[in-house]
């Protein structure tokens, strides 16, 4: 065979793969593009319509007074056909069987029994229960009830008593059957309805709760690390200062630095063995709180703000969360004042009360104007505070007091808190 030849050859044959390739995928979407079931039902529909065009054989010859033979085969043919739309149109699959069964009965009287036409009258009595709804099913039951009734009255040999049973029971049995499955279909639909909201409403609960300890978090970090560091750029800032006029005296801020940075990575360890879980294999510090405050003071006092505390009313302890927000808030104000407001003092008030307790941080620094203290200070830090309050229903202001600095006053209700 000639180069030319071959290749025209192969050429055809590809030309062929993919003619049929295009088909295969033609027909493979329209099959996908079918109702939920037609396709079985249409193999079962040809199934039965043979099984009918064979009893039709067998049954009948040319001295049954039936009418025309090509009659009897098109209603039997029609009555099988049409349940292939059974979970389609159930309906009126239920209607289509019972006129093609009891019309050629009108014209001529069966003397014969077809189980080609009772068959599907039991597929359809069963089909038209299960898949519809319960008037559509009452009207379809009726329709087949109805066509039964006819091909009674008009067979005088199947049409007796005797022989009602044989045709009332497996009926009765289909409608039955259909509306069990149905009703246990239904069942289990909504259950599965139900698991899926269950999840999804636990899936949206474990991100709400996530999101919730990724803020708590963010806010410890941060009320950690700003106030650390904050404090050894202001010892640095003042070592370097003091290193060329007296650098025996910048020992004191450099010393600063080391606690301050070791205190950031005591608390930063803490945090850390908290987020892994080594609750059993960490001595882990316990979170700080009112308790604190005195020390929190001194210590801001040596790395050069003057801080003056008062408490008012009857000092108690406070739950946790509430104890916790308190000393942060003090933390979070205080340092801010150191950075944005130096030179200057403060003053932490904290008052109790029966219904709560209430924390006020007012310092002395420059405020007011664009560049002023006051402008300085929006940002993570109050964003911190305002979401710590939030959380047990308190309310956070700040301001600027005209010749007296910024303010800071947060108010936490502890009947909320004990809740």
């Amino acid at each position: 065979m000639t180069a030319p030849v071959q290749a025209q050859a192969r050429g055809r044959s590809q030309a062929w793969a993919e003619l049929a390739a295009r088909v295969e995928s033609k027909a493979r979407a329209w099959l996908r593009r079918l109702p939920e079931g037609v396709l079985p039902d249409a193999l079962f529909a040809i199934g039965v319509a043979g099984f009918a065009q064979v009893n039709l054989v067998f049954q009948l010859d040319n001295s049954t007074p039936y009418g025309p033979m090509p009659a009897v085969v098109a209603s039997t043919l029609v009555a099988t056909s049409v349940l292939a739309l059974r979970r389609v149109t159930p309906l009126a699959t239920a209607v289509i069987v019972a006129v093609a069964i009891a019309v050629p009965m009108l014209a001529a009287p069966l003397t014969v029994t077809l189980w080609g036409d009772f068959l599907p009258i039991l597929v359809a009595s069963y089909s038209v229960a299960r898949h519809s709804e319960r008037a559509r099913a009452v009207v379809g039951a009726a329709a087949i009830v109805a066509g039964l009734v006819v091909v009674f009255l008009r067979n005088p040999e199947s049409g007796t008593v005797g022989n009602l049973p044989f045709v009332a029971v497996p009926l009765v049995a289909c409608l039955v059957a259909g509306r069990v499955l149905r009703a246990r279909a239904r069942s289990q639909s909504d259950d599965r309805a139900r698991a899926q909201q269950l999840e999804a409403e636990r899936e949206e609960a474990i991100r709400a709760a996530v999101a919730e300890e990724r803020a708590r978090i963010a806010r410890e970090l941060h009320d950690i690390v700003a106030h650390c560091v904050s404090v050894m750029v202001v010892q640095a800032g003042a070592a370097e200062d003091l290193l060329d006029r007296d650098p025996q005296q910048a020992r004191a801020p450099l010393q600063s630095v080391q606690d301050t940075g070791r205190q950031a990575v005591g608390e930063l360890r803490r945090m850390l063995g908290l987020l892994r879980g080594d609750h059993a294999r960490l001595a882990l510090k316990p979170q700080p709180g009112t308790a604190d405050l005195a020390d929190l003071v001194d210590h801001m006092a040596e790395i050069g703000l003057p801080v003056e505390l008062t408490v008012e009313g009857s000092a108690r302890p406070l739950p946790p969360g509430v104890d916790l927000t308190v000393y942060r808030i003090v933390q979070e104000a205080l340092t801010n004042a150191l950075k944005h407001a130096a030179p200057t003092t403060a003053h932490v008030v904290l008052h109790y009360d029966d219904q709560s307790v209430r924390v006020s941080v007012q310092d002395t620094g420059q405020t007011g104007g664009a560049g002023g203290a006051g402008a300085n200070r929006v940002g993570h830090g109050l964003i911190g505070m305002r979401e710590r309050v939030g959380l047990y229903g308190g309310t956070l202001k700040t301001a600027t007091v005209p010749g007296a600095g910024f303010a800071v006053t947060a108010l936490l209700p502890l009947q909320a808190a004990q809740q």
